[in-house]
């Protein structure tokens, strides 16, 4: 039985969503694999004997936001983007309860076995980053080099403004009060991706059937990361303050750049996001 309150808004929902998938350019396989927390949806794409790189898409974000890169990314690895349990997307929590980033790493850890990977390259943007630093330090053997892309709540706390913009989010707007909040303006008039993408986000604030949120918190105690690892930070970042974030992962161990004027998003950065997780990636050696 859906979730969802109607199942008009199930169709719109999930027709938004594919319609950013469709702007993937590389061919696509996808796979619903069930598990202990319920069916998680995986998108494959790239050389099957290839290193796999695992994605984990941001908060609300889905595997649909990795458009503007997978196609590079999928040159040189399979490519693994996997739909958070939990969050919108067409990963079904229908088992076990998540209350707890641990729970999170355990269902990824149930993934990673899912899909027969014993290591890989694991790339998380947003909350996905947060997600991926814990399970690197739960499981540092599965994990062969680590990409992490403006992750909140890894390297320093969140901004005042960020945090009280939480407070004051209306956990229900309306789908047309979430599209004019993540781009003011008329729809219909940037280009097709983006477009499709924001229609995502806003039917999924507006309609998807959340799961309990969890919450990510400063990890205790981190002074070494134990596998290389790309810190790449937006210089005007809404969440963290940047320069603190990058002091930090930088005595952490990681190789770590500011991108000057970017935004949280990071992907509309595309070229230096894109040359930055691909050279850290090639390297044989770990970062000096």
């Amino acid at each position: 039985m859906s979730a969802f309150a109607a199942p008009e808004l199930e169709a719109a929902y999930f027709g938004a969503y594919d319609a950013v998938m469709a702007h993937w350019p590389v061919p696509v396989e996808t796979a619903d694999l069930p598990g202990r927390y319920g069916t998680t949806r995986v998108t494959s794409a790239g050389p099957s004997a290839a290193q796999s790189l695992v994605l984990l898409h941001g908060y609300s974000g889905t595997s649909g936001m990795w458009y503007p890169v997978v196609g590079s990314l999928a040159e040189e690895h399979r490519v693994r983007a996997v739909d958070i349990m939990g969050e919108p997307g067409r990963s079904r929590h229908t088992g076990a309860a998540l209350t707890s980033m641990d729970d999170l790493v355990d269902w990824l850890a149930e993934t990673f076995d899912l899909l027969g990977l014993s290591e890989a390259d694991l790339c998380g943007q947003s909350l996905g980053g947060h997600l991926a630093l814990r399970f690197t330090l739960a499981h540092p053997e599965r994990v062969r080099r680590l990409v992490l892309l403006d992750p909140p709540l890894v390297f320093a706390g969140l901004s005042p403004e960020f945090e009280e913009l939480g407070r004051n989010r209306d956990p229900h707007p309306t789908f047309e009060d979430a599209r004019a909040m993540l781009a003011p303006g008329t729809p219909g008039s940037g280009p097709a991706h983006l477009e499709a993408y924001l229609d995502l986000l806003a039917h999924g604030a507006a309609h998807f059937p959340a799961s309990p949120i969890v919450y990510p918190h400063l990890p205790d105690g981190l002074t070494r990361l134990p596998v290389p690892t790309l810190v790449a930070l937006a210089g005007a970042s809404e969440v963290h303050d940047a320069e603190a974030a990058a002091d930090v992962a930088r005595r952490a161990g990681a190789h770590t750049v500011i991108l000057p004027g970017a935004g949280h998003s990071l992907l509309a950065d595309i070229e230096p996001v894109r040359s930055l997780v691909l050279e850290h990636l090639r390297r044989t050696d770990p970062p000096a």
